[in-house]
Parts: structure tokens; sequence; C-alpha cells
């Protein structure tokens, strides 16, 4: 039944209701619900968001403190905000480089960005967008078995792969990184490949958005002072100067 001509705040008020009742929702279901665009309804949930009514997830939003568990990578969307931080990552490849690169809605923006950098090498678990990177790199896609909801390759072949290389840097994309430091992720098979990058890199690159500071997902993968630098579009004040303190460096997008 359509809900169209509510004010703002009784609409709220309804979004709130529906996830109590529901467990989860969605912004396309929601604007079509209500009858307003897609944009008012991310409005909506951030104010929400921002009183502690409920916690946002790919696509939609979860009741705060839950886990928000895995999105399948057709779903995640928002490419005007994951380029910029995409570029800011981008920014930070050198000449030389031997970089691993994590299959993601996030990093898969990477591959349009990177320019033609002498002698670099970019390994990635990804299927997206290799035709244009292999033009403009020296291409390692790793082998393995294709998550079908994920669509990259992941299971031991992949794992075994990246054992016998060695990284400058890996670029990572966690789901979220909790209030306690831990960043967390979906998919039991992408925590394998994260802690496999990392062991094998020099520098561990993470890309944060600001709506994932404070966000718990299912698996651990490491606290964030394992990590080197991140790279976001927005950080509480107070956790920036809490982690710069242990020598992680912030790159804003």
């Amino acid at each position: 039944m359509s809900k169209m001509g509510l004010f703002s705040e009784e609409r709220r008020n309804e979004i709130v209701a529906m996830l109590a009742r529901d467990g989860r929702v969605e912004v396309k279901q929601l604007a079509a619900l209500f009858e307003v665009t897609e944009d008012s309804i991310r409005k909506d949930l951030r104010a929400l968001e921002q009183r502690g009514l409920l916690q946002k997830a790919h696509g939609g939003a979860v009741p705060t403190g839950r886990v928000s568990g895995f999105v399948p990578y057709r779903d995640r969307g928002e490419p005007d905000r994951k380029r910029p931080l995409a570029r800011s990552a981008v920014a930070l490849i050198q000449p030389g480089d031997t970089v691993f690169i994590e299959s993601s809605s996030y990093t898969h923006f990477m591959f349009d960005e990177l320019g033609q950098l002498p002698d670099v090498t970019v390994v990635t678990n990804s299927i997206h967008g290799l035709p244009v990177l292999v033009h403009k790199v020296n291409l390692i896609q790793l082998g393995g078995s294709v998550h079908k909801q994920d669509e990259a390759c992941y299971g031991p072949f992949t794992i075994q792969m990246l054992h016998q290389m060695n990284f400058d840097k890996c670029f990572l994309k966690p789901a979220g990184v909790a209030d306690d430091g831990k960043l967390t992720t979906g998919l039991q098979e992408s925590l394998a490949i994260k802690l496999a990058a990392m062991q094998q890199s020099e520098l561990t690159v993470i890309i944060v958005d600001e709506k994932d500071w404070g966000k718990r997902d299912v698996y651990n993968v490491c606290r964030i002072d394992a990590v080197h630098t991140v790279v976001t579009n927005g950080i509480p004040d107070a956790l920036e100067n809490k982690w710069t303190k242990k020598g992680i460096f912030f790159v804003k997008a």
C-alpha cells in the first residue's frame, strides 16, 4: 500500500517500525513504498543512524549493533561515492610496485583510475575490469573458484598462489571497522584472502567508507593497528587521533 505524502518525520517513524518488524530495510523498497527518491531515503537513513535508531548497510539498513552480513556484488551500487576513494588509493601506487588489489565494488574502480605507471604489477582475485587493466600494468589474475555472488576468485588454489608472491602493498576493503578497532568482513572466503595478502605484503592499505566506522560484520580479520594506511572519506576526530598516535597514516578522499 502506498504511503505517499507523509512528512519526513512520519516517514522515518514508519521506517523504524518496518525495521523492527522485518529486521532489514532496503533503499529501493522504501523509495517505491513512499514514492520519494532514493536520495531522500538515504537522507532519512542517515538521520536515523545519527540518532542511534538503525545502522546503515549496503543498500539499506539493519538494527543497531546487528551483524550486517554479506551483500552480493551486483547489489552494492553507489559508484559516485566509491570512485574518489579508489582514486586516492591509486595515488599510493608507485612506479615499480607489485601490489595486490582485493576484489570489491570499491577497489574495482582502482582499475579505471590507474594510469600508465612503469613496471607496476597488479595481482588481483577480481574478475572485473581485467581488459582495461591488462593494457596499463603487468597483470596477474589469481585462479581459483569463482564465487557466484561475490564474483571473485577464492579457494585453496587462490590462496596457494598468493603465498608464492611478495607485495609492496596490498589494498583491502573490509566490511567495517568495529568500535574496538577490529577489521571485519562478511564473507569467509574473503577473510582467507585478506589474511594471506597481509602476510605477503610489506604494507597494508585499507579502504574504509565513512559509513563503515563502528560497523561490525561476521568475521574478524585483524586489529586496525596491523595496517599501515587507511584511505577514507571521513572519520570521527577522536578515532583518527587515537590511531594516528599508533602510527597509522590516514589519506582523505
